[in-house]
């Protein structure tokens, strides 16, 4: 009989949190499971007594637990560069691969994003940057944190894994290899709403580097353009939430805009179905952008910004344009407005790329990269 694969998953957040990473997390959990490989997954997240898995989930484990887990397992799956685990990863001889989810080895900050506004992508810039941001003794701090991370992911990773092709240019690393994250997209497949109550729809936190003021921007200067008043549909929560509303009713567009708050479950895919054109309007460079996978899935047309993973999930079955410019944002809301032919071919499209995407694809080329390394 084959010896079964033991695969110790590391996410830092998993469920009841909520997010892109959180999802993968559970999906590549789940699919190694129904592969008949034994996974445990360890992370920081606590629970809530909610929902049993068919897997162990370990949470904030003692060192000598961590030791054990270690010793437990084949390989070891960091979803997200992490130091977590070590030394004992690096001491028990264990491979590992760490999946890059952001800029973790590129930046102090982990994003390009700080305060509301872009930050160096680069190792040495991103060190001036944050000592002129936050002193000498913090600079230094972390950019040897960075320089750690570095480190490991050149010498000690037995492979490092990009999300997207964006991330892989922008994070040139040794024995790195792309796969793109297995995102769960089934309850968004059976969404069939052919009558939305919104011309456009956004779905995503509220914060600084998601754009929705690029959003609000641009739907008030839409309504400047056409003849009657188009409805936007906001689903979603977040810190910059206030300043939203705040701003939407100095354009005067309130009347026409909907924050409905977070949702979850079969309450956030009868949401999405509320809306007709999606638009995920990044000012930050997303990795990749589970959320436009989600809404295309759904059969949302869509608009992405340009720069980043977004566009390289999305390719011709959506309009793009440049990150925060409102300007061609608008033009962009009012050609799709005014072109129901160019609606149709673009849902066809996306109809066809969202099958390239379907989250069992890349749980099979992860379990490939696995057995490959052992």
């Amino acid at each position: 009989m084959e010896k079964r694969i033991k695969v110790l998953l590391y996410s830092h957040y998993f469920y009841p949190a909520l997010g892109g990473l959180e999802n993968v997390s559970l999906t590549l959990a789940e699919g190694f499971t129904q592969n008949q490989i034994d996974c445990k997954v360890i992370t920081t997240s606590p629970d809530n007594g909610t929902k049993s898995f068919p897997f162990e989930v370990i949470r904030n484990p003692k060192t000598k637990q961590q030791i054990d887990l270690v010793k437990w397992c084949d390989i070891v799956l960091f979803n997200g560069a992490s130091l977590a685990l070590q030394p004992w990863v690096v001491f028990y001889n264990k491979p590992f691969i760490w999946v890059h989810q952001s800029y973790l080895v590129s930046c102090i900050d982990g994003l390009g994003w700080v305060e509301g506004e872009k930050a160096p992508l680069k190792p040495f810039a991103s060190f001036l940057y944050h000592t002129r941001l936050k002193g000498v003794r913090w600079g230094v701090t972390q950019g040897l944190k960075l320089s750690i991370k570095r480190l490991f992911a050149k010498c000690f990773v037995k492979k490092n894994v990009a999300i997207t092709k964006w991330v892989q240019d922008i994070e040139p690393l040794p024995r790195q290899i792309q796969i793109y994250n297995p995102f769960p997209l089934d309850q968004f497949l059976s969404n069939n709403n052919n009558n939305p109550e919104y011309d456009f729809i956004y779905l995503g936190r509220i914060v600084s580097e998601k754009g929705v003021s690029t959003l609000l921007k641009a739907f008030a200067k839409l309504h400047q353009k056409i003849s009657y008043n188009p409805k936007l549909l906001l689903v979603g929560d977040g810190n910059w939430r206030p300043k939203m509303e705040s701003l939407a009713n100095k354009l005067n567009i309130s009347e026409f805009i909907t924050f409905a708050g977070k949702k979850s479950g079969s309450e956030l895919v009868e949401f999405v179905s509320k809306g007709k054109i999606a638009v995920v309007p990044s000012e930050w460079y997303e990795p990749m952008g589970g959320v436009a996978l989600e809404l295309m899935a759904a059969g949302k047309i869509l608009i992405v910004s340009e720069f980043g993973g977004l566009k390289e999930c999305v390719e011709d079955a959506g309009l793009t344009f440049p990150n925060g410019d409102f300007e061609a944002l608008s033009n962009c809301m009012l050609k799709l407005l005014e072109d129901e032919g160019l609606q149709n071919e673009l849902k066809l499209r996306g109809k066809e790329r969202i099958k390239l995407f379907h989250p069992s694809i890349f749980v099979a080329q992860y379990i490939d990269l696995i057995k490959q390394l052992l």
